[in-house]
């Protein structure tokens, strides 16, 4: 489709991922997210070519799953998510 962004089927997961990890952080909700429910999320984002195309974002993804297997806070991981949506942003075409 002409106009459309080839990265926003990445930017969508990107943003999937940092709502759930962002609802840990608010502690919204009734149902408990594991640390498992949030690698899964960031493994979606890894499996797709669009990270590959653009610079850092597979680098800052792959240090979100880093931060969740450490038990790094919810809040650090949500940053790292923001910092890979954001060089995905820089990187697609205006």
């Amino acid at each position: 489709m002409p106009g459309r962004d080839p990265h926003s089927g990445a930017a969508v997961r990107i943003r999937k991922a940092i709502a759930l990890v962002n609802s840990v952080a608010d502690e919204a909700g009734d149902e408990e997210i594991t640390p498992t429910e949030i690698a899964e999320a960031i493994r979606d984002c890894l499996e797709l070519t669009d990270v590959d195309s653009v610079p850092n974002v597979r680098r800052y993804l792959g240090e979100a799953l880093d931060a969740v297997s450490d038990g790094m806070p919810a809040d650090f991981v949500a940053m790292t998510l923001y910092a890979a949506l954001g060089a995905l942003r820089e990187g697609s075409p205006d």
